[in-house]
């Protein structure tokens, strides 16, 4: 019996011989830079308790994160009161660029009566307009 022959089935397939990619006109399929707003993010100004002040740029819900514990101030925040999915990621994320934020375990009552954090800044954190380190 002859074998039927399917061009196409092992053309991409991983350790193909002659696999190959279409592209219009013959350009190649190279990854374009991402754009300024990608990499960028908001510069801060940290002066820890203890040592030298320092630059950080940060961005997305770690900066919304970070807002939020510079206007709570010494009251700090909850993820009952500043809802949030991942309140612990952030802070753990802004924690291991520096940022001094110290947890404070609460009790809490209600139809599901257990503890919760509060997280508190303790480094002084300005906005840093030159977005440089100190």
């Amino acid at each position: 019996m002859a074998e039927k022959r399917h061009p196409g089935a092992r053309a991409s397939a991983t350790g193909a011989v002659n696999a190959f990619h279409a592209n219009a006109a013959g350009i190649p399929n190279i990854a374009q830079r991402k754009t300024k707003r990608h990499n960028s993010g908001t510069p801060y100004l940290v002066t820890p308790s203890a040592g030298d002040a320092f630059g950080i740029v940060v961005k997305g819900r770690d900066r919304w994160a970070l807002e939020e514990l510079r206007k709570a101030r010494g009251k700090g925040c909850t993820p009952i009161e500043n809802r949030a999915p991942r309140w612990s990621a952030y802070v753990f994320n802004l924690r291991e660029i520096g940022v001094e934020i110290e947890t404070v375990t609460e009790a809490h009552e209600g139809d599901f009566p257990g503890h919760h954090a509060r997280y508190v800044l303790r480094s002084v954190v300005s906005p840093d307009w030159k977005g440089g380190a100190a």
